[in-house]
């Protein structure tokens, strides 16, 4: 596989307000020290992708600076390796970004001047550990010409079922039916936007759409082309993340507390690689109590820390109480503060005594560099 398929990451564009504010959807940290996008770059290196794209459309500069040259997935190559790819901005060939089709017609001469046969086309928002490799292989075995991953998430609420693309599959595994975010969903097999297919199918789809002046792969282009193509689905069984607002950010960075989903996500036989710093290991104060936490190196840990997430270089004083909440790097937590189901961006400080409160349901989030 390592010579015949490349990898091409669509950036999320959800707006995840403040959050995103600075940053794309995919460079959000999870898990403390990883980035979401770590878990898709991961997972084309472990299948031996040497050849990963990554189309962005705004607030880019965060992800270049964690990405880099691709050296902590074994892509800072000579030849290929990881690339990011800034938005096509000559107006007056493709205009404002309206969609995914406008992203890939603007990296269409990367594509193009690529050498593989296939390409795994994914979004970048979304946190799983998948057997790429196998995907691949499943794609080839029934000649298919798109190939879609799906998982059955059975037992939903309907209210975020209604947040995927939902495929419906007859019993050789072929899609008969596509609904894009329906309010009744009809079927639980939900779409993780990762699409298998030939390069020259997929430089085709560009082409026509872009005439066309479509702008959504899916509805565009897979939807109408169903009756024409042999589209099948690859069931995957493990747990999936869609980050596409403030709850399912929360959410899914406290899925990484329980014991069984990190030992899922992080795996052995495929590990996930992220950019590393060289810091000095966390330091406990005496009076420092942690309980089911994620903390970081470089932190600095004298209060109370129970079922939270800190980044690197994060300080806890002494009498402060962190629970339930997401603190990233080099947040400032002062003297007998109590916070509670908050998340802070970067370089937040909140002065001593001060009282933060959100909910479960609905996190309460603090701006990068905020002083409350």
């Amino acid at each position: 596989m390592r010579n015949d398929t490349m990898g091409i990451i669509l950036t999320g564009d959800e707006k995840i307000s403040p959050l995103t504010d600075i940053r794309a959807n995919s460079a959000l940290p999870v898990a403390g020290r990883y980035r979401i996008i770590d878990f898709v770059i991961s997972n084309m290196a472990n299948a031996g992708i040497v050849n990963v794209g990554i189309a962005t459309e705004s607030n880019y500069s965060s992800l270049m600076d964690h990405t880099r040259s691709g050296k902590p997935w074994d892509l800072d190559r000579k030849n290929s390796g990881l690339q990011i790819l800034p938005p096509n901005l000559e107006k007056e060939k493709f205009g404002v970004i309206k969609g995914n089709i406008d992203l890939l017609a603007g990296i269409r001469d990367y594509i193009h001047r690529s050498t593989e046969t296939y390409v795994i086309l994914s979004l970048g928002n979304m946190v799983y550990n998948i057997d790429f490799a196998a995907v691949v292989k499943q794609h080839k075995a029934q000649q298919a010409d798109i190939t879609v991953v799906y998982k059955d998430v059975n037992g939903m609420e309907e209210a975020d079922l209604s947040h995927y693309t939902l495929l419906d599959i007859d019993g050789e595994g072929c899609v008969t039916d596509i609904e894009v975010q329906p309010y009744y969903p009809k079927t639980t097999n939900a779409s993780l936007e990762i699409f298998v297919m030939e390069k020259a199918l997929l430089e085709s789809i560009i082409d026509e759409c872009s005439a066309r002046g479509d702008v959504d792969f899916v509805k565009d282009a897979v939807i109408k082309k169903m009756d024409g193509m042999r589209i099948f689905g690859y069931k995957f069984d493990g747990h999936i993340y869609k980050v596409d607002s403030m709850k399912t950010y929360y959410q899914t960075n406290m899925q990484f507390l329980k014991e069984d989903r990190r030992k899922e996500l992080f795996n052995r036989k495929r590990p996930i690689y992220t950019k590393t710093k060289d810091q000095s290991p966390t330091k406990y104060g005496a009076d420092a109590k942690c309980t089911n936490s994620f903390i970081s190196d470089g932190c600095v840990i004298e209060g109370t820390v129970i079922n939270s997430i800190l980044s690197r270089g994060v300080k806890v004083a002494k009498g402060a109480v962190v629970k339930d909440s997401i603190i990233m790097q080099n947040s400032v937590i002062e003297p007998d503060v109590e916070v509670s189901y908050v998340v802070f961006d970067k370089e937040v400080t909140i002065t001593k005594g001060r009282k933060l409160i959100g909910q479960e349901n609905y996190p309460l989030a603090i701006s990068k560099g905020s002083v409350i």
